[in-house]
Protein backbone atom coordinates (compact mmCIF):
# COMPACT_ATOMS: atom_id res chain seq x y z
CA UNK A 1 0.00 0.00 0.00
CA UNK A 2 1.37 3.37 -0.97
CA UNK A 3 0.57 6.44 1.11
CA UNK A 4 0.87 9.20 -1.48
CA UNK A 5 0.68 12.97 -1.20
CA UNK A 6 1.96 13.71 -4.68
CA UNK A 7 0.52 16.40 -6.90
CA UNK A 8 0.44 16.01 -10.66
CA UNK A 9 2.39 18.89 -12.16
CA UNK A 10 0.93 18.79 -15.67
CA UNK A 11 -1.78 16.87 -17.49
CA UNK A 12 -1.65 16.04 -21.20
CA UNK A 13 -4.47 14.40 -23.16
CA UNK A 14 -3.59 10.88 -24.20
CA UNK A 15 -2.46 10.69 -27.80
CA UNK A 16 -2.34 14.47 -28.28
CA UNK A 17 0.22 15.67 -30.84
CA UNK A 18 2.35 18.67 -29.93
CA UNK A 19 3.97 20.86 -32.60
CA UNK A 20 6.97 22.93 -31.58
CA UNK A 21 7.56 26.13 -33.54
CA UNK A 22 10.63 25.91 -35.78
CA UNK A 23 10.91 22.11 -35.41
CA UNK A 24 8.72 21.11 -38.30
CA UNK A 25 6.11 19.43 -36.09
CA UNK A 26 5.99 15.96 -34.59
CA UNK A 27 8.18 16.89 -31.60
CA UNK A 28 7.96 14.92 -28.33
CA UNK A 29 7.51 16.49 -24.92
CA UNK A 30 8.98 14.75 -21.85
CA UNK A 31 7.66 15.51 -18.39
CA UNK A 32 10.28 15.47 -15.65
CA UNK A 33 8.39 14.15 -12.63
CA UNK A 34 10.42 14.72 -9.44
CA UNK A 35 11.49 11.58 -7.59
CA UNK A 36 9.67 11.24 -4.28
CA UNK A 37 11.57 9.05 -1.77
CA UNK A 38 9.61 6.48 0.20
CA UNK A 39 10.15 4.09 3.10
CA UNK A 40 8.74 0.59 3.59
CA UNK A 41 7.65 -0.30 7.14
CA UNK A 42 5.47 -2.43 9.40
CA UNK A 43 3.85 -2.15 12.84
CA UNK A 44 4.08 -4.91 15.47
CA UNK A 45 1.31 -4.89 18.10
CA UNK A 46 2.58 -6.19 21.45
CA UNK A 47 0.03 -4.39 23.61
CA UNK A 48 -2.50 -6.77 25.25
CA UNK A 49 -4.86 -3.85 25.91
CA UNK A 50 -5.39 -3.63 22.12
CA UNK A 51 -6.51 -7.15 21.13
CA UNK A 52 -8.26 -6.20 17.86
CA UNK A 53 -7.37 -2.86 16.29
CA UNK A 54 -7.57 -0.78 13.14
CA UNK A 55 -4.33 0.99 12.27
CA UNK A 56 -4.01 4.23 10.30
CA UNK A 57 -0.90 5.98 9.08
CA UNK A 58 -1.72 9.50 8.04
CA UNK A 59 -4.96 9.33 6.07
CA UNK A 60 -4.51 5.69 5.05
CA UNK A 61 -5.76 2.57 6.83
CA UNK A 62 -2.85 0.13 6.86
CA UNK A 63 -4.49 -2.67 8.88
CA UNK A 64 -8.02 -3.70 9.85
CA UNK A 65 -8.68 -5.91 12.89
CA UNK A 66 -4.99 -6.31 13.72
CA UNK A 67 -4.75 -8.94 16.44
CA UNK A 68 -2.55 -9.10 19.52
CA UNK A 69 0.16 -10.14 19.07
CA UNK A 70 0.18 -9.31 15.38
CA UNK A 71 2.08 -7.51 12.66
CA UNK A 72 0.76 -5.42 9.78
CA UNK A 73 1.58 -6.22 6.20
CA UNK A 74 4.25 -3.97 4.74
CA UNK A 75 3.15 -0.45 3.79
CA UNK A 76 5.00 2.34 2.02
CA UNK A 77 4.99 6.03 2.93
CA UNK A 78 6.62 9.06 1.39
CA UNK A 79 9.10 10.96 3.52
CA UNK A 80 7.42 13.31 5.96
CA UNK A 81 5.64 13.49 9.30
CA UNK A 82 2.54 11.41 10.04
CA UNK A 83 0.08 10.55 12.78
CA UNK A 84 -0.04 6.85 13.59
CA UNK A 85 -3.44 5.88 14.96
CA UNK A 86 -4.39 2.61 16.67
CA UNK A 87 -8.10 2.15 17.40
CA UNK A 88 -9.12 -0.89 19.41
CA UNK A 89 -12.58 -2.19 18.54
CA UNK A 90 -13.67 -3.58 21.89
CA UNK A 91 -13.33 -2.00 24.32
CA UNK A 92 -13.16 1.17 22.26
CA UNK A 93 -9.80 2.84 22.86
CA UNK A 94 -7.77 5.03 20.50
CA UNK A 95 -4.07 5.79 20.77
CA UNK A 96 -2.47 8.36 18.47
CA UNK A 97 1.23 9.04 18.01
CA UNK A 98 1.83 12.39 16.33
CA UNK A 99 4.81 13.58 14.29
CA UNK A 100 6.08 10.11 13.38
CA UNK A 101 8.95 10.81 11.00
CA UNK A 102 9.56 8.82 7.84
CA UNK A 103 12.98 9.38 6.25
CA UNK A 104 16.08 7.50 5.12
CA UNK A 105 17.03 6.43 8.64
CA UNK A 106 13.61 5.92 10.23
CA UNK A 107 12.75 2.41 11.48
CA UNK A 108 11.56 -0.26 9.09
CA UNK A 109 9.49 -1.58 11.99
CA UNK A 110 7.59 0.16 14.78
CA UNK A 111 6.67 -1.71 17.97
CA UNK A 112 3.50 -0.74 19.88
CA UNK A 113 3.68 -1.87 23.50
CA UNK A 114 2.33 -1.23 26.97
CA UNK A 115 4.35 0.95 29.31
CA UNK A 116 2.83 0.43 32.76
CA UNK A 117 -0.42 2.48 32.68
CA UNK A 118 0.32 4.07 29.31
CA UNK A 119 1.52 3.04 25.86
CA UNK A 120 4.63 3.66 23.83
CA UNK A 121 5.89 3.37 20.25
CA UNK A 122 9.31 1.78 19.90
CA UNK A 123 11.65 1.40 16.96
CA UNK A 124 13.10 -1.72 15.38
CA UNK A 125 14.86 -3.85 18.01
CA UNK A 126 18.58 -4.56 17.57
CA UNK A 127 19.72 -7.41 15.32
CA UNK A 128 20.57 -9.95 16.59
CA UNK A 129 19.12 -9.06 19.98
CA UNK A 130 16.74 -9.64 22.88
CA UNK A 131 14.40 -6.87 24.05
CA UNK A 132 12.35 -6.70 27.26
CA UNK A 133 8.98 -4.97 26.86
CA UNK A 134 7.46 -6.81 29.82
CA UNK A 135 6.14 -3.83 31.83
CA UNK A 136 7.28 -4.88 35.27
CA UNK A 137 9.50 -3.28 37.86
CA UNK A 138 11.10 -6.73 38.18
CA UNK A 139 13.95 -7.32 35.75
CA UNK A 140 14.39 -10.71 34.08
CA UNK A 141 17.32 -13.12 34.14
CA UNK A 142 17.73 -14.63 30.69
CA UNK A 143 19.30 -17.95 29.72
CA UNK A 144 19.66 -18.40 25.96
CA UNK A 145 20.87 -21.88 25.01
CA UNK A 146 22.22 -22.77 21.59
CA UNK A 147 21.52 -26.04 19.83
CA UNK A 148 24.84 -27.58 20.96
CA UNK A 149 24.29 -26.98 24.67
CA UNK A 150 26.14 -23.69 25.06
CA UNK A 151 24.39 -21.00 27.10
CA UNK A 152 24.43 -17.19 27.12
CA UNK A 153 23.57 -15.78 30.55
CA UNK A 154 22.03 -12.31 30.77
CA UNK A 155 21.50 -11.04 34.31
CA UNK A 156 18.73 -8.57 35.20
CA UNK A 157 17.52 -7.47 31.78
CA UNK A 158 15.42 -4.44 32.70
CA UNK A 159 12.24 -3.09 31.14
CA UNK A 160 12.88 -1.42 27.75
CA UNK A 161 16.43 -2.79 27.73
CA UNK A 162 18.20 -4.72 24.99
CA UNK A 163 20.91 -7.36 24.94
CA UNK A 164 22.77 -8.92 22.04
CA UNK A 165 22.47 -12.53 20.94
CA UNK A 166 26.07 -13.72 20.82
CA UNK A 167 25.57 -17.21 19.37
CA UNK A 168 25.35 -17.85 15.67
CA UNK A 169 23.63 -21.23 16.02
CA UNK A 170 20.57 -21.93 13.90
CA UNK A 171 18.35 -22.89 16.86
CA UNK A 172 17.99 -21.77 20.45
CA UNK A 173 16.04 -22.20 23.69
CA UNK A 174 14.99 -19.20 25.80
CA UNK A 175 14.39 -19.47 29.55
CA UNK A 176 13.34 -16.60 31.81
CA UNK A 177 13.43 -16.05 35.58
CA UNK A 178 12.58 -13.09 37.80
CA UNK A 179 15.93 -11.45 38.47
CA UNK A 180 17.76 -13.14 41.33
CA UNK A 181 15.30 -16.05 41.46
CA UNK A 182 15.77 -19.68 40.46
CA UNK A 183 12.04 -20.08 39.68
CA UNK A 184 11.58 -20.65 35.96
CA UNK A 185 8.68 -18.58 34.56
CA UNK A 186 9.15 -19.18 30.82
CA UNK A 187 10.66 -21.88 28.62
CA UNK A 188 10.39 -21.64 24.83
CA UNK A 189 11.60 -25.14 24.06
CA UNK A 190 13.79 -25.47 20.97
CA UNK A 191 13.06 -22.70 18.46
CA UNK A 192 14.57 -21.55 15.19
CA UNK A 193 16.68 -18.51 15.99
CA UNK A 194 15.35 -15.15 14.77
CA UNK A 195 16.77 -11.65 14.28
CA UNK A 196 15.17 -10.44 17.49
CA UNK A 197 13.51 -12.06 20.49
CA UNK A 198 10.94 -9.81 22.19
CA UNK A 199 9.47 -10.33 25.67
CA UNK A 200 6.12 -8.66 26.47
CA UNK A 201 2.98 -9.03 28.66
CA UNK A 202 0.78 -11.99 27.80
CA UNK A 203 -2.46 -10.64 29.30
CA UNK A 204 -4.17 -7.27 29.90
CA UNK A 205 -3.50 -5.52 33.20
CA UNK A 206 -6.99 -6.34 34.48
CA UNK A 207 -6.52 -10.07 33.96
CA UNK A 208 -5.80 -12.36 36.89
CA UNK A 209 -2.90 -13.69 34.80
CA UNK A 210 -1.37 -10.29 34.04
CA UNK A 211 2.00 -11.29 35.50
CA UNK A 212 2.74 -13.83 32.78
CA UNK A 213 5.22 -13.17 29.97
CA UNK A 214 4.91 -13.87 26.26
CA UNK A 215 7.61 -13.99 23.59
CA UNK A 216 7.77 -13.53 19.83
CA UNK A 217 10.62 -14.28 17.48
CA UNK A 218 10.96 -11.52 14.90
CA UNK A 219 12.70 -11.35 11.51
CA UNK A 220 12.74 -8.09 9.58
CA UNK A 221 14.54 -5.91 7.06
CA UNK A 222 13.82 -2.74 5.07
CA UNK A 223 11.35 -4.62 2.86
CA UNK A 224 9.22 -6.45 5.39
CA UNK A 225 8.86 -8.31 8.67
CA UNK A 226 7.46 -11.52 10.09
CA UNK A 227 6.81 -12.60 13.67
CA UNK A 228 6.07 -15.96 15.25
CA UNK A 229 4.78 -16.59 18.79
CA UNK A 230 6.97 -18.78 20.96
CA UNK A 231 4.62 -20.69 23.24
CA UNK A 232 5.60 -21.13 26.87
CA UNK A 233 5.95 -24.91 27.24
CA UNK A 234 5.40 -24.50 30.99
CA UNK A 235 1.77 -23.66 30.21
Amino acid sequence: MTIARRKIIGLFAAGAATTLAGCGGGGEVYIDVPYVPTRSMSLLNLNPEFPLSDVTFGAATVASALTFPGITTRFVAEYGYYTLGIRNRSPFVTQNFDNVLVDAISPSLFVFYRRFASTRLGSSPPVPGITNYFDSTVALDVDLFDQTGGVQLIDALGFERDAAQTSGSRNCTLRLYAAGSNVLVYDSGLQQRTDSIIIFPRFPAASSRSGEVAVVGLNYNVNGASAVSWTNILG
